[in-house]
């Protein structure tokens, strides 16, 4: 999965509609740099007047082009890094699965894969900042081990200062620890009122944040963008399938969520370990779904989701479970299925013919030069 992930990088494709993604702008860091043949102290330099608080893209970019100037050899950095945190995240529930796979199981792991998925490397800064965090916040919910939470606080300032947020709930359970009544009541609310007072919140920042956490939140915190987010104008245009699949996930796996509450609310007050794990995804849960109500706030939801589908997978697969419950499943298959067949979609516009049907030694006859699936198919 790793090593897959890398050769990705190798045969990774820019189609049409890709051009505006944020991997076009870090891959024209490059041959920037390149030219530029700036020394540490100049790159140090370059990564303060920058503005952005956390430091992967740029020294990674600088580290590549000590070396070349074409921008395609940072992809391939960047799959080394994503898939190492991507590979670990997944094979971290693969490798406590026990018995035979149920049919149910197979379902959720390939929602778990999709959740965020291999070619979310094209948003490099935040897809690795969330499985970097992921890969510390795993061990801690499931085994109780507070060392790789470590990974949790580095991450805002390695990969994507947005991670200083989900900092806040699992601060929050840190202190309070499994008040899960509370916390299903503070998910519940946030369902129905879930809009953050964005002049407060402004007004709080400029107050109190640092100057370059203020400057790198600005996009995200513009009232203007805010209200498009609301009234739904920013996917105006979009094709529905595009505009309803992440939802088609996140309302299937809340509605099971609160069903495998109702069924086992009895083994959950007697069993600490359903209790803590319930409790901090309840809580982040919310977080979430408040969240979700500013520009790009939504992403968060995928961190959620992925927590959430691993609980899942473990605890059905590895436990008996409510007879009810598995009915109820048969409910949202649809929508999960909907959400698996539209994910895969999405891989189309870097996916290149040289992903699936190449190898290492053929793709280095196509690097930099690969087609997207996606144009192939538009252009027949």
């Amino acid at each position: 999965m790793w090593l897959f992930t890398i050769f990705y990088g190798a045969t990774f494709a820019i189609g049409k509609e890709s051009e505006g993604n944020d991997i076009v702008s870090y891959m024209a860091l490059v041959p920037k740099l390149n030219i530029l043949d700036l020394n540490f102290t100049g790159i140090f330099s370059y990564y303060l007047i920058s503005g952005e608080v956390d430091i992967a893209r740029i020294f990674l970019a600088y580290l590549v082009s000590i070396f070349t100037g074409n921008g395609y050899f940072l992809i391939i950095v960047f799959g080394v890094i994503y898939g190492y945190f991507f590979s670990r995240n997944m094979w971290y529930i693969l490798d406590r699965l026990e018995n035979r796979t149920k049919s149910i199981t197979k379902i959720l792991l390939f929602c778990l894969f999709l959740t965020i998925p291999i070619w979310n490397l094209n948003g490099f800064r935040f897809w690795t900042g969330a499985h970097a965090f992921l890969f510390g916040l795993l061990p801690f919910l499931f085994e109780g081990k507070k060392k790789p939470l470590l990974w949790c606080l580095i991450t805002p300032f390695v990969f994507h200062f947005g991670f200083l947020v989900p900092l806040v709930p699992l601060g929050i359970y840190l202190i309070l620890g499994n008040r899960i009544n509370l916390y299903i009541a503070f998910f519940v609310i946030t369902i129905f009122v879930s809009e953050i007072n964005i002049k407060a919140l402004n007004s709080f920042m400029e107050s109190y944040a640092p100057a370059a956490l203020v400057e790198s939140t600005e996009g995200y915190r513009n009232e203007k963008n805010v209200d498009i987010l609301r009234s739904g104008e920013f996917q105006k245009d979009s094709v529905w399938y595009a505009r309803y699949y992440g939802n088609s996930q996140n309302y299937a796996l809340m509605f099971f969520l609160l069903m495998f509450l109702w069924f086992s609310r009895k083994e959950i007050k007697s069993n600490m370990y359903l209790l803590k794990l319930l409790s901090f995804i309840f809580l982040f849960y919310g977080f979430t779904n408040i969240l979700s109500t500013l520009p790009s706030g939504y992403r968060f939801i995928r961190l959620a989701n992925f927590l959430t589908l691993s609980f899942f997978i473990l605890h059905i697969q590895n436990n008996k479970i409510h007879r009810d419950l598995v009915r109820l499943f048969a409910l949202i298959i649809p929508f999960l299925l909907f959400f698996i067949i539209i994910s895969l979609r999405m891989s189309w516009y870097s996916f290149s013919l040289m992903t699936l049907i190449g190898n290492p030694i053929t793709a280095i006859f196509s690097f930099g030069e690969n087609i997207s699936i996606n144009d192939i198919i538009k252009g027949l």
